[in-house]
């Protein structure tokens, strides 16, 4: 890119950013309804070859701000994206509203203030520092944050500057300004303002009780750091992500989704080895210390867990390239230690190992285990797994870390195979898949308001909290989308749909008995009406 630095509005340079042009291309798209995988990324590439073709000087090849602006609207226009131009050009008007509004004079007495009116200004203090009185800053961020006219705008932040001003104090807490604000919107009747800029935080009770906590989180797995900024995005996901109706039906218990606390990762991720490696052949140890630090970016990538498909090659290289049979007990720790840092579960899947391959990693676990134990270990699957060739003592082996959870079998069918949790991928298929949320319906709670025998009432309930359950994940796809980190690898997204308490409804169902044709035209009915519901929707559920 012939462009590296860019000219602000004030004057001043700094280093070009693609990512802001993909970040803006994708509110705009967000605001226009039309996410696009990958559009965003093709129209700041498109833009980056306008700006060569404008500026063919590198020495002169400083573009301002609005010279950039006006080439993704040309860009976005160019591929036809008529709605998207649009929802852009309005973003751009309102920012430039908003940086109008930051001129409103801050002085209370207007063109007719003096000196020492000027001197009477409170000081606002907040994290960072200590600032000047702006009343400007009020009104941007009304305008900003709550999506308030610049009229109501400045209509609220003039109340709020009169209340300050009449209680005489010399400085006040950004926190205060906040509460303020608030009142006067409330007063106002602006409901809709005050839930799009209230803050979104932790009470402090429930602050110092999780920092009391802090030795029963660790013992969990967890850091107190995590906790709080899980509650915090659990908040923000209900409030603000869901469906106003779908976080009723959640706080009522009948539905939840899977790690709300982080609605902006996938929870899981499979990828083939060899689309790590590219084309390059696995060999030895060289080659698994190259392919940790990808594993370990992106574990950071996921809520839950990573799948690491077809790694028979690179196993067999492990077991192969060290005389002291060290390599693949190092790699496998080091795997260990990339699951314990991030906080992931890490999974190897196998195809079909060769018997000297399999045997040397049971092996291997073995040590680890007897030096460690079992936790933190990354997990063997085992897919369509052949033990006709497998020693007795393999087998043995193998029995043993299966009963441990260290190695699982999984069986495929014809058309697929387990590729990850909660992920199947078709023969064949190379591409990195991702399970990016999940949907828990809750059983028990439709049994009792239909009551015993009444399938039919339980069947008419499962179809309106599905169709709940679609729209909220719709809604987490869409964020995900949104907040899509660059660095973070392009996948096939499947969204899953998973009963809860089948057995407490079947028992409410046969009024105290469970029986077995009940479960089973409830399972299938569930898998049906999922299937059929979300065919002509956008996320396809399994």
């Amino acid at each position: 890119m012939r462009v590296q630095r860019v000219r602000k509005r004030d004057g001043r340079e700094v280093a070009y950013d693609r990512r802001k042009i993909e970040g803006a291309v994708s509110r705009a798209e967000g605001a226009a309804g039309e996410l696009r995988p990958g559009f965003s990324a093709e129209i700041a590439e498109l833009v980056e070859r306008l700006l060569e073709r404008r500026f063919p000087d590198p020495e002169l090849a400083v573009p301002g701000i609005e010279d950039i602006q006006d080439l993704v609207e040309r860009a976005l226009v160019e591929m036809g994206a008529a709605a998207v131009a649009k929802a852009y050009i309005l973003y751009r008007d309102k920012r430039a509203q908003i940086r109008a509004a930051l001129l409103v004079r801050d002085d209370p007495s207007g063109d007719r203030g003096d000196a020492r009116d000027r001197r009477r200004l409170p000081r606002v203090e907040n994290k960072d520092g200590v600032q000047a009185w702006s009343k400007g800053r009020i009104v941007a961020a009304l305008m900003s944050e709550a999506d308030l006219p610049r009229s109501s705008a400045e209509e609220v932040a003039s109340r709020v500057e009169a209340r300050v001003f009449a209680g005489g104090s010399t400085s006040i807490s950004t926190a205060l300004v906040r509460e303020l604000v608030d009142n006067e919107l409330v007063e106002l009747g602006l409901e809709g303002a005050l839930r799009r800029q209230r803050p979104i935080g932790v009470p402090r009770h429930d602050l110092r009780r999780t920092l009391l906590d802090a030795a029963s989180i660790r013992a969990a797995g967890g850091t107190v750091e995590e906790a709080v900024s899980g509650e915090v995005l659990s908040r923000y996901a209900m409030e603000d992500l869901l469906p106003a109706y779908v976080a009723d039906r959640v706080r009522a218990g009948d539905l939840d989704f899977e790690d709300l606390a982080r609605p902006h990762l996938p929870l899981a991720l499979a990828v083939p080895t060899d689309v790590l490696r590219g084309d390059a052949l696995l060999g030895g140890e060289e080659d698994g210390a190259r392919l940790l630090p990808e594993i370990a970016a992106l574990s950071r990538c996921v809520s839950r867990g990573l799948a690491i498909e077809g790694a028979e090659p690179l196993i067999a290289g492990l077991a192969r390239s060290s005389r002291s049979g060290a390599a693949l007990p190092g790699w496998l720790a080091g795997l260990a230690g990339v699951a314990q840092a991030s906080g992931r579960s890490i999974e190897i899947v196998l195809d079909e190992p060769r018997p000297a391959a399999l045997e040397a990693l049971l092996d291997a676990l073995g040590t680890l285990a007897r030096g460690r134990g079992p936790e933190g270990l990354p997990t063997v699957v085992l897919s369509q797994a052949d033990w006709s060739g497998a020693s007795a003592a393999a087998r043995e082996s193998a029995g043993r870390w299966i009963g441990a959870g260290l190695l699982v079998p999984s069986f495929g069918t014809a058309e697929a195979r387990y590729a990850g949790p909660g992920l199947a991928r078709a023969h064949g298929e190379r591409a990195t898949r991702s399970l990016a949320a999940v949907a828990l319906v809750g059983l028990p709670r439709l049994a009792r308001r239909a009551g015993a025998w009444r399938e039919d009432a339980v069947f008419e309930g499962l179809v309106e909290l599905l169709e709940a359950a679609l729209d909220g994940l719709e809604a987490l796809r869409d964020f995900q989308r949104e907040t899509r980190d660059p660095a973070q690898p392009r996948a096939r997204a499947t969204f899953g749909i998973a009963p809860v308490g089948l057995r407490e409804a079947l028992a409410i169902l046969g009024d105290g008995e469970p029986r077995e044709e009940q479960a089973g035209r409830l399972v299938a009915f569930l898998r049906e009406a999922s299937e059929r519901l979300s065919r002509s929707r956008a996320p396809a559920c399994t």
